[in-house]
């Protein structure tokens, strides 16, 4: 009797011939009575089967055969990508098999990643075309961001990336914002193999997802002239600063946060990348900031809190974006009053 595709009763053995061969391996198992030849319940024996090898499953799903084009597609159908940041989709689909190498493998699993992740949020790109030249553009990049063998100087620019995406939306540039953070959160963090998890991971990076505005900016300590460099992340009501940009599947490493207030202001300082947050009354700007030891969030004031963009005109979009919201968030409290 065939099984439903649950991992009771696999043997060693098999898991040694997976390795060498997954598509003769499958075969055999479906010959033998093992496994159903029905593209759901394979797609789930090799979603859900522990210590399968990495690189054969994804072999077996990128292989051009027909029947393994059918479990690929019910394959990401496990996988929901509604709401995530497009990085942060892929890395989720990438967490549960190893990528081949073979730029026609890529191709095949890159095409249908894109269709799911386009089907899931339709409102990102003009077609789902987009999300596959993207896709496929973002895996050049990590591979090159990350590999030891290319020199630093070597190495792809964010100008880079931009220009290399130009037109990619249906002959429409995507925002330069948007590109630019995939660049950011690609080079600081890898994208690599990690336990499949699901959906567990979507809860803690749901909150930073499509924000506002993010980026780096550098943050002044009180009391000192020192500053430190944090990812910064406007969403709802706070502007929130990590330790580094946050993707799923790893720990997101808040720092702490600064509620944004109906009295609360952004204004340039001077004529370089500075901006300041202060209080229009005059009152002190509250930052929740986490204490380094004992993990504890800690209320700091500030009069002026000062911030470095890298650049004037980052600097003028921060300023921009933090009032609007801050504008917004004044009409819709009136608007509940």
């Amino acid at each position: 009797m065939a099984t439903n595709g649950a991992a009771e009763g696999v043997k060693p053995d098999f898991r040694a011939e997976f390795k060498e061969k997954p598509m003769k391996a499958i075969k055999r198992m479906i010959s033998q009575g093992q496994l159903a030849e029905d593209p759901d319940i394979v797609s789930n024996f090799l979603l859900h089967t522990p210590d399968l090898d990495d690189a054969a499953v994804g072999d077996y799903l990128s292989d051009g055969d027909p029947f393994c084009a059918k479990v690929l597609e019910s394959y990401v159908r496990n996988f929901s990508f509604i709401g995530l940041g497009f990085d942060d989709g892929l890395r989720k689909f990438l967490s549960a098999f190893r990528l081949p190498g073979e730029a026609q493998k890529i191709e095949r699993i890159m095409n249908i990643f894109a269709a799911q992740y386009y089907q899931h949020n339709p409102n990102c790109f003009r077609s789902a075309d987009t999300a596959f030249k993207l896709a496929y553009s973002v895996i050049m990049l990590n591979t090159d961001a990350h590999n030891p063998n290319i020199k630093p100087k070597k190495k792809m620019t964010k100008e880079q990336f931009i220009r290399n995406n130009r037109g990619l939306d249906d002959d429409h540039d995507l925002p330069r914002d948007f590109l630019e953070a995939i660049y950011d959160r690609i080079t600081a963090g890898e994208i690599v193999m990690e336990p499949y998890r699901n959906d567990a991971s979507d809860r803690s990076i749901l909150a930073y997802t499509n924000p506002y505005k993010d980026g780096w900016l550098k943050k002044q300590s009180r009391g000192v002239i020192s500053w430190t460099e944090r990812w910064f992340v406007l969403k709802n009501d706070c502007l929130f600063y990590l330790r580094k940009p946050p993707v799923w599947g790893a720990d997101c490493e808040l720092c702490g946060h600064i509620p944004l207030h109906e009295k609360l202001q952004a204004k340039p300082d001077g004529s370089g990348p500075t901006f300041v947050l202060e209080m229009r009354d005059g009152s002190m700007v509250r930052d929740m900031k986490i204490d380094k030891r004992s993990k504890i969030m800690k209320q700091v004031q500030h009069e002026k809190l000062k911030l470095v963009a890298p650049s004037a005109a980052e600097m003028a979009e921060w300023v921009k974006t933090v009032n609007f919201h801050i504008e917004t968030l004044i009409g819709n409290r009136e608007l509940g009053s």
